[in-house]
């Protein structure tokens, strides 16, 4: 398939990779929905999950509602998070070669889903947690993902039975960890390139500028067309999945 991008913005960024040392790769939304997952964010799903649970995506996945409403709580995160199977896509195995070539500094995770399964990066940022850890607030053990799927209602831990298993990924009105956060601003001030796959669900803003008498090449890719940053040094309309393999 043809990409739609100028042919000369993609030799650029071509060169500007092949020369540079230390890539940076932060993995949105859009890494998400081309590995198979829906964008809970989007019009149309918001739509659907509020006709569906009478709540929007945001509201379920924030702390007051978990805290506020167990039950409904964990049937929309069994339902709609728990179901999502997020593949492996040509993308990752374009970072995969970056990573074998010595280049790839560090791929920034910001989806929960974290990455699919058979893909290993040596250095994995994880902003808002994972879904295969789980914990036990009371007694702090520790549960995977199947314990989570198969519980009935709401998951009770099975050592103290005392507490509802909460799941270790950042809900909608926490704030971020500050640590990770820290490692991963440093992580794009070193870039030589950053790439920027996709949108945030939590708006949060990574630190990407860097001293100005150095030259960081930022792209971003998005499906919104009419999106324009001036952060960025560009906007990358085709999908990753395309995109990357033929610049990398």
């Amino acid at each position: 398939m043809k990409l739609e991008t100028d042919e000369k913005v993609i030799n650029y960024i071509r060169k500007r990779i092949a020369v540079a040392g230390k890539i940076v790769a932060v993995l949105g939304i859009e890494m998400l929905v081309e590995g198979g997952g829906y964008d809970l964010d989007s019009n149309e799903e918001t739509y659907r999950v509020e006709e569906l649970y009478g709540y929007t995506p945001e509201d379920m996945l924030s702390t007051s509602f978990f805290n506020a409403k167990g039950e409904r709580f964990f049937r929309f995160y069994k339902n709609e998070i728990l179901t999502m199977e997020v593949n492996p896509t040509p993308a990752y195995d374009a970072l995969l070669k970056l990573q074998a070539q010595g280049k790839l500094l560090a791929v920034i995770c910001q989806n929960f889903h974290g990455i699919p399964k058979g893909i290993r990066f040596h250095n994995t940022i994880e902003l808002n947690g994972n879904l295969n850890s789980n914990k036990c607030p009371h007694c702090n053990k520790y549960f995977d993902l199947n314990y989570m799927k198969n519980a009935a209602g709401i998951p009770l831990c099975d050592n103290c039975k005392k507490a509802a298993v909460r799941p270790n990924i950042r809900l909608i009105g926490e704030r971020a960890n500050a640590n990770l956060m820290t490692e991963a601003a440093n992580a794009c001030e070193a870039a030589d390139v950053l790439l920027i796959m996709g949108k945030d669900m939590y708006n949060d803003r990574l630190e990407y500028n860097t001293d100005p008498n150095r030259s960081q090449l930022k792209v971003l890719f998005s499906q919104e067309q009419q999106l324009s940053d001036r952060k960025v040094d560009f906007v990358i309309h085709d999908e990753i999945q395309l995109f990357l393999p033929a610049i990398v």
